[in-house]
């Protein structure tokens, strides 16, 4: 039996340990973003999927803006494209610089290695604008490789917080005879599990304190429509993507 489920058990048992009070801290930013009144912008991971885990999600919060420009997205023979366009400084800058952001905002991103330059972009913009910065980085990964920016920072160097996604050095986890690299990337799976704990960790905290989450519902409620359409309407000119 292939141990993939394993591994992916044991690595994710490891950060909830070892990164909980991180989580929690993270989470009392967010929450106190959207107690003000700000949005929580999210970029970052394999073609932004972290960013696309987070919106719109039934049972997410509604104050979230991902960040998912059209160069990034995957479509039939954009690849190529897309690789040298993560090579080039002043993207992430420009991008981040298009969204509506207050003061009261935070920023949660991800670079499992830390070294992203489009997500090093908007992480030095967030914190020229003032505001918190929350990474979701691998430690082990990182200390194995150099920076890619300019400014010779990792993601980690930048941010407020930093949660380590403890993935191995290559991301893949399953080693088979006769093959010489290993197979099964372990990123996605730790990395959601880690965002949707912060987004369920914020709305306990919010909830705490004695403020109602918004959160997106199932659009297969019979009343999910209604309930998503009134926050739709309230996030208008805020989120990019509605």
């Amino acid at each position: 039996m292939i141990n993939y489920i394993d591994e992916c058990k044991r690595i994710l048992e490891k950060v909830m340990v070892d990164e909980g009070s991180h989580i929690e801290q993270a989470a009392t930013l967010m929450a106190n973003a959207i107690e003000h009144d700000g949005i929580i912008h999210v970029s970052g991971g394999h073609c932004h999927i972290y960013a696309m885990e987070t919106f719109y999600r039934a049972g997410g919060l509604v104050p979230i803006n991902p960040l998912l420009p059209h160069l990034f997205s995957t479509a039939p023979r954009t690849q190529t494209y897309s690789d040298h366009i993560y090579e080039i400084e002043g993207v992430g800058t420009t991008i981040f610089e298009d969204q509506y952001v207050t003061a009261h905002d935070c920023v949660v991103l991800a670079s499992i290695a830390g070294r992203t330059i489009p997500t090093i972009d908007i992480a030095l913009a967030a914190k020229k604008r003032g505001l918190p910065v929350i990474a979701l980085q691998s430690m082990e990964f990182s200390k194995r490789t150099t920076p890619k920016h300019s400014s010779g920072l990792f993601l980690s160097d930048i941010a407020d917080i930093t949660i380590d996604l403890n993935i191995p050095y290559g991301d893949a986890v399953i080693e088979l005879d006769g093959f010489s690299e290993k197979c099964c990337p372990v990123s996605s799976i730790i990395g959601f599990s880690v965002i949707q704990a912060l987004v369920t960790q914020t709305v306990c905290t919010l909830a705490e304190a004695g403020i109602t989450p918004p959160v997106w519902v199932s659009s297969n409620l019979d009343r999910g429509d209604a309930i998503n359409k009134s926050h739709i309407l309230s996030m208008k000119g805020r989120v990019s993507c509605l």
